[in-house]
């Protein structure tokens, strides 16, 4: 049985399990609306994870460090792991926030060769859910690299199993150019791709004027015909998700220089997951070393790296 911990305050409760440090459930105190995805196994068994060391995939499955080779798994490997509840918060309100941490083990070293210590403090401030990662790199000796990133799933309120394509829109914050696609051992194509934007007339007419952040994405199928869309090159400060009346279902915002956008493959899905990262997945025949991976993060002997996301409803 899942150890679970409550957060509450006049407007939400959030739940989150020991295992992955997960976000399990986001719900409005007022009206018992659910915002996150309850991990139903026959679209997506997953809820919010934390990823850790690597997110992505890596080409052929291996990560250089050192002059050695190591099969890390898909977004890494704590998020199967039991965290520990930390008493004492630093970083919000007692009451308000919980703190997870997490450390390596021995055997993790057959495949990440560096000691860490993990946190997670997750704060509620009126209707903003608040994630603050931190990784602590303990040895004496070596810097640690590594890649950090957040999966938070949504929702979506006006999904219909049957007779719907547009169910809700995107819309985002800060300047989106275009993107990249992983399609190959889900690692990225060399060549970049446009944005999906909606053919409406408000969309036409907000591109026309240079003003995307009041362009919009429809959230369907055919958007997510190749999978997550890739904003990287620090496109991005924050994504809205509307509705079908294109009012605000959430808004996600992070200092992350990446974020996805992901629906699953084909699938007429009930929700989608907005995904700030601070690290990318390989390029298709990449054959560097660690240091070498997009946004690759690091933090020098004895010092902390410090991230951030918020989910607003």
């Amino acid at each position: 049985m899942q150890k679970l911990f409550t957060l509450q305050n006049e407007h939400l409760q959030a739940t989150f399990s020991a295992q992955g440090a997960e976000l399990q459930s986001l719900t409005d105190r007022n009206t018992g609306q659910e915002y996150c995805w309850q991990g139903d196994p026959a679209y997506w068994k997953g809820r919010a994870p934390i990823l850790f060391p690597i997110v992505g995939g890596m080409w052929n499955g291996v990560c250089r460090i050192n002059g050695q080779t190591y099969a890390i798994p898909k977004h890494g490997f704590v998020r199967k792991r039991e965290w520990t509840r930390v008493p004492e918060t630093r970083n919000a309100p007692a009451g308000n926030s919980i703190t997870f941490a997490i450390e390596n083990t021995a055997e993790e070293l057959a495949i990440f060769p560096w000691p860490y210590h993990l946190e997670v403090t997750y704060s509620l401030t009126s209707r903003t859910l608040r994630a603050d990662l931190r990784v602590h790199n303990p040895s004496s000796a070596s810097t640690l690299y590594f890649q950090m990133g957040g999966h938070p799933s949504l929702l979506l309120p006006d999904w219909k199993a049957e007779g719907q394509d547009v169910q809700g829109y995107l819309r985002f914050e800060g300047r989106p150019i275009d993107l990249l696609r992983a399609s190959l051992q889900g690692c990225t194509e060399p060549k970049r791709v446009p944005i999906p934007w909606s053919n409406d007339i408000e969309t036409s007419n907000a591109l026309a004027r240079h003003q995307p952040v009041n362009a919009l994405v429809p959230i369907s199928v055919t958007t997510f015909a190749n999978e997550a869309l890739i904003f990287d090159r620090n496109q991005l400060s924050a994504i809205e998700v509307l509705d079908l009346r294109k009012q605000r279902i959430a808004r996600f915002a992070s200092s992350a220089p990446v974020w996805l956008v992901w629906s699953p493959q084909g699938q007429h899905a009930p929700f989608l997951c907005v995904e700030p990262w601070y690290g990318l997945c390989d390029p298709q025949e990449f054959a560097g070393n660690i240091e070498g991976r997009p946004y690759i993060q690091h933090t020098a002997p004895g010092d902390t790296w410090a991230g951030w996301y918020t989910m607003e409803v």
